[in-house]
Parts: C-alpha cells; sequence; structure tokens
C-alpha cells in the first residue's frame, strides 16, 4: 500500500504560492517583512487578533467555514487530519498515517495514540466514525456535497478507521483537508445539542474560554495539547472588525497584535507602514462575481457572456488598489500555478464592449427569454456586495461598466454572514464573491460544479456533462499531464459558460507588531515546512510573542550590531 506523500508529488504540486518580500525599491514601500530568523521561540501572553467577519457556526458540518476568517479561527480549534506541506504534498497531520488500497477506493486512516479532545474525550477510531456519520454524511449539512464519494466509515481497531468509497478518489486526502477532516468531540455535540456549534470542542492547540458572537472570541492554551512543547501562547482573543480602515487603526493603536487582510488598497497601505511586520502570501483565490445559473436573467449564457465581455479586469483590480499586487486572473488558477493554462488566459472573454451589447440584445429581443418579459425591455439585474468600501467602490464599476453595455443594475448591501448564507441558499442573482482556492483541482472542481440538489458549495448552481465527464479522469488518474489536460478542458467550458467573472489574484496578508513571530512558517511534527498562510489562514499552535526581556534583548544585539 502506498502513503500519500509518495503518490501525489507530480499530481498536487498545486499551491503556487508567492511569498512577497517588501523592499524600499518597490514603489516606495518599506521594508517591513519579518526577520528571515525569528529567534527562539517564547512562552506565554495573550495574542489579539482582529479577523474581516464572524462566522455563524463553529461546529464543522453546520457551519459556512469558507471564509478566510473562519478557516484561521479553525486552525486554533480545530487540527485537520491531513495538510499539505510546502511542495504542495498531503501529508498526515493529526493523523499518523493515511494510505490507499491499489484501486484509491479505499482508505486507511491510521491515528495518533494518545490524543485527546478539549474536553478529555479520546480521539479514536469511534469518534472519527461518529463525526462522519452524525455531523457530515446527513442530508442538510455543508459538507455533505463534499463528501458524496465516500459511502461510510468503518472501524477496524481503536485508532485504524477505513473509508469506503463509493468509486475511485485519488485525491481523496484532499478532503481530510478541510471541515471534513477537524474531527470535534462526540461527547460535547451531544451534551450541547443544537447549541454545540456555540460550544466548539477540538483537538487544536487552543480551547474556548467564551464566545460573543459579532464582538469576540476568547481561547486559552490547550494544555493536553498532542505535540509537545506547543502551543507557545497562553491565549488567543479573535475579533471580528469587518472595516478595514478600522482594522488597520486597532493595530496601529496597539488594540491589536495583528490583523488578517484579503484587501488589495490594505495591502498597499501596509506595505507602506513602518513598525510592523507584514506575511504576505499570494495563490489562486481571486476576486470574482458570480451568478446563480438558476436565477433568471443570468440562468441564460448570453446574459453571463455578455458580463464577463463588459468586464475589464484590470480596471476592477485598480479600483480595488491591486495596481502592482494582483495580476489579473482569467480562470481558477494565477499564472504560477502549474494548472495555469495560457490558452485558457487567451480564450477568457474581457473587454469587448460591442460584443457585450450584441450578446444583450440578442437576450432582450428573443420572445422566449427566461425572465419571461416582453421583447424589448432592458435586462435588469442586482448585484449583492459587502458594505466595505473597496467592495462597494467595485460593485460601482461593475454597475457602470454593465449599465454601458445595456444591462439596468442595482446594487444591494449585505455583511458577510449574510451574503454567505445567501449563495448557499441560492437567494441571490449575482454576487461579490472570491473564487478558487489551494486544494485539488478535483475537491476545488467538484465542489463548485456539483449536483445541486446535494452540493451545497455550488454557489453558482452551475453543472454541464462535460464538467463530470473531466470530473471523473480527475478522480482517478495519478498522472499530472493527464489531470492537467481535464482541468484545462473545464476551464475552456468555463469561457464559454461563465458562471462567473474574474478581478484579480487575491493577496493574502497579515499584519502583526514586531514582538509576534512566525505567523507563516509552521511545520509538521517530522519538521516538514507546511503550505504557509493561505488565505491568510495562520496556524496558531507555533506563533509567539516576545516578552519584555526578549524584546530588550533583541533591540539590544540590534543596536550593538549597527
Amino acid at each position: 500500500m502506498k502513503q500519500i506523500g509518495l503518490i501525489y508529488r507530480s499530481a498536487l504540486l498545486s499551491v503556487s504560492l508567492l511569498f512577497v518580500a517588501c523592499t524600499p525599491e518597490n514603489g516606495g514601500y518599506v521594508d517591513n517583512a519579518p526577520p528571515a530568523d525569528p529567534g527562539p521561540p517564547v512562552y506565554g501572553g495573550q495574542l489579539r487578533v482582529a479577523l474581516e467577519g464572524e462566522t455563524n457556526n463553529w461546529l464543522p458540518g453546520r457551519g459556512n467555514h469558507v471564509a478566510p476568517a473562519a478557516l484561521t479561527v479553525a486552525m486554533a480549534l480545530f487540527d485537520p487530519l491531513v495538510r499539505l506541506d510546502h511542495e504542495g504534498q498531503f501529508r498526515p497531520y493529526l493523523a499518523e498515517s493515511v494510505t490507499p488500497n491499489e484501486s484509491y477506493d479505499q482508505w486507511t486512516v491510521r491515528l495518533r495514540p494518545g490524543v485527546v479532545f478539549h474536553d478529555g474525550t479520546p480521539l479514536d477510531a469511534d469518534a472519527i466514525k461518529w463525526n462522519f456519520d452524525n455531523l457530515h454524511k446527513r442530508q442538510g449539512s455543508v459538507t455533505f456535497g463534499s463528501i458524496r464519494d465516500i459511502d461510510r466509515v468503518e472501524v477496524i481497531d481503536e485508532l485504524t478507521v477505513v473509508y469506503h468509497l463509493t468509486q475511485t478518489v485519488v485525491p481523496f486526502p484532499d478532503m481530510l483537508t478541510r471541515a471534513v477532516g477537524w474531527p470535534v468531540s462526540p461527547t460535547a455535540v451531544q451534551q450541547y445539542g443544537e447549541e454545540a456549534g456555540l460550544y466548539p470542542v477540538g483537538t487544536g492547540p487552543f480551547k474556548l474560554v467564551s464566545w460573543r458572537r459579532d464582538d469576540r472570541l476568547v481561547l486559552e492554551r490547550n494544555e493536553q495539547y498532542w505535540r509537545e512543547g506547543l502551543p507557545y501562547l497562553d491565549g488567543i482573543t479573535f475579533r471580528p472588525l469587518p472595516d478595514e480602515d478600522a482594522r488597520v487603526a486597532s493595530l496601529i493603536s496597539g488594540d491589536m497584535d495583528a490583523i488578517q487582510t484579503l484587501r488589495q488598497h490594505i495591502v498597499d497601505r501596509l506595505r507602506r507602514m513602518s513598525d510592523i511586520h507584514l506575511y504576505e502570501q499570494l495563490g489562486n483565490s481571486s476576486g470574482s462575481a458570480i451568478f446563480n445559473a438558476q436565477r433568471p436573467p443570468v440562468d441564460d449564457y448570453r446574459v453571463r457572456q455578455a458580463l464577463a465581455w463588459a468586464v475589464d479586469p484590470a480596471a476592477l483590480v485598480e479600483v480595488l488598489g491591486g495596481r502592482g499586487i494582483s495580476p489579473v486572473q482569467t480562470q481558477y488558477f494565477n499564472e504560477n500555478s502549474v494548472w495555469y493554462s495560457d490558452r485558457v488566459a487567451e480564450a477568457w472573454p474581457q473587454r469587448d464592449q460591442q460584443r457585450a451589447r450584441e450578446l444583450v440584445q440578442s437576450y432582450v429581443n428573443d420572445p422566449d427569454r427566461s425572465d419571461g418579459l416582453p421583447v424589448g425591455t432592458p435586462i435588469s439585474l442586482e448585484l449583492m456586495c459587502l458594505p466595505e468600501q473597496s467592495l462597494q467602490d467595485l460593485a460601482q464599476m461593475y454597475q457602470a461598466l454593465w449599465n454601458a453595455v445595456g444591462f439596468e443594475v442595482r446594487l444591494r448591501q449585505v455583511e458577510q454572514a449574510t451574503q454567505i448564507q445567501s449563495v448557499i441558499s441560492g437567494d441571490y442573482m449575482t454576487t461579490c464573491w472570491r473564487t478558487s482556492n489551494e486544494q485539488d483541482p478535483y475537491i476545488t472542481l467538484n465542489n463548485d460544479f456539483g449536483p445541486v440538489d446535494i452540493q451545497p458549495l455550488n454557489y453558482t448552481n452551475f453543472t454541464h456533462p462535460l464538467i463530470e465527464e473531466k470530473l471523473a479522469i480527475l478522480r482517478t488518474e495519478p498522472e499530472f499531464e493527464i489531470r492537467k489536460a481535464a482541468v484545462e478542458d473545464i476551464m475552456m467550458l468555463l469561457t464559454e459558460q461563465v458562471p462567473n467573472t474574474w478581478t484579480g489574484s487575491t493577496p493574502s496578508a497579515v499584519a502583526a507588531q514586531p514582538r509576534v513571530r512566525n505567523l507563516r512558517d509552521w511545520t509538521f511534527p517530522d519538521g516538514t515546512l507546511g503550505d504557509g498562510m493561505p488565505v491568510a489562514q495562520v496556524s496558531w499552535a507555533q506563533v509567539w510573542m516576545l516578552d519584555d526581556e526578549a524584546w530588550q534583548a533583541e533591540q539590544a544585539s540590534q543596536e550593538g550590531g549597527e
């Protein structure tokens, strides 16, 4: 049987990470990159972190754990069974080993001995099966569609389970990197019942003290943590501060020790600030507008194409303050990704207003138009977006570009939690969004375009027989070149069907007070370097803060070296 670290090296180098060091030669930016050597770890300290949004529920399978704010908090509360290393390989993390059979339709997961949840309940095979049966493999679960290929989990012994799949899934371990692979205590869930999402009990480096929604989540050190010597911090307080300027101000004032952002204009501002350390990472995630393919008039591909041809991505990136920060994106993968296709980039519709007008008129004059309105009636759209100022500027730019080719566009502001729930439930027409991530293309595209009736993560409600055909290749084929060709075929289809538009690759950034160290360079138990901080998702177990003594000693050392 093959270990996962060996079988995916060629197939899954999909973590296209670009670490950005700010230098004085770059557009007047100051040199505020963190030191290459963060120094020796220091124990203690209460870290305060400001996030871009709140999460509705902390129970995996029930909560909408797709936003960066939720993902970064999850890394404090939960441990994934599998994680990605810096080369894009899957490696066991909370699990001790993950091994497929010859046909890749049975995967044996061996757990580490001696791991317990925050409440003392053992992490054993029964707990894994209970999580699967009760939180994930049930109608109504947010994760139900993601694991439709998994039939059941079988307990082999105290620390071993076998995931029985209905068919071959070569990149199965990727399913265990997100919520499906975050075990929670069955004891706690049964104790709290319907309120279990308010009291998360995982195996992570920190455990819950209190949560006041839309105010703060307070965590303390998990003294029973399975990784010896970790975590370093005594506790973390997470605060949702959706207003980007307020978040930066909280860092400048010292009210917060670290802040998260995925906004280009804020990254630009942070690059110009001294007396902070700025961590950046650029991956596949991109700004976009997504369309609900079940809602007229955007259920018609002509309308979606017109919306795409009307868009000038470079202008949208400019509005977001992303010049020199966010490369324009034309597909699910940025130019540094091994999955990127020049052919797709050339075919993607953009910056042709005349073609957009022709498509608009084709729909407007169609007596069988899907919105049922009389011939000649203008196309009316609603664009939902967040109230953050840069996104409102973005929404107004979309509105102007689309109005210019004949659409009538009204704007609607909602908070992030409402937006995510509206999209999952299909209660929207078009919305500002972030599309793509660092997962394997099969996982990403299977989620994004799976059967609408069982896949709540298909936010666009778009499906197509060609996608199903190519997903079968991605599911069963371990050879990279064959898989890449299948990905390209799907991307080419999307250039015609256009379930979404693109702006530019989203920069993930965390800015911190200089005393905060090691926000990016986390490692596996064997010392292997991890995948950094994709979408500003920090691995908090290995973060520390310099105390007064360590800080003064470092300052004295630096002064002595000058």
